[in-house]
């Protein structure tokens, strides 16, 4: 491979890890891929994330169109986000960024010993 070829794909792979990197986007998106939600159930989804983390998060995601945010007013007042169409293209990474992350979680998980206390 040509080297400016090389600076273009280490660019792109920049951008994909720019944007969903972190340490919740990613899991966001991966919670949106079943069905949309609203911001509670997203906060229940990813644990320990604050509120103001959530918000800025998805924010972020919105502004880089991979979730749109609805808000709906029914009976009460809702917010409610899901996957834009082209957040859904993101599916088969996100399936595969999990298949490779049980496969990483086993490898390094069986490199310790049972003694070890980070287990």
């Amino acid at each position: 491979m040509k080297n400016k070829q090389k600076q273009i794909h280490a660019r792109d792979v920049q951008d994909v890890l720019d944007v969903i990197g972190g340490r919740w986007r990613g899991a966001i998106l991966a919670s949106l891929c079943d069905k949309e939600k609203r911001f509670n159930e997203l906060k229940r989804d990813l644990g320990s994330i604050t509120p103001k983390t959530l918000t800025k998060e998805l924010k972020y995601l919105e502004m880089n169109k991979l979730i749109s945010r609805e808000v709906e007013t029914s009976s009460a007042l809702s917010v409610v986000y899901s996957l834009t169409e082209h957040g859904k293209t993101l599916g088969p990474l996100i399936i595969e960024i999990v298949a490779w992350g049980q496969k990483h979680r086993k490898v390094v998980i069986s490199s310790y010993t049972l003694s070890d206390p980070a287990l």
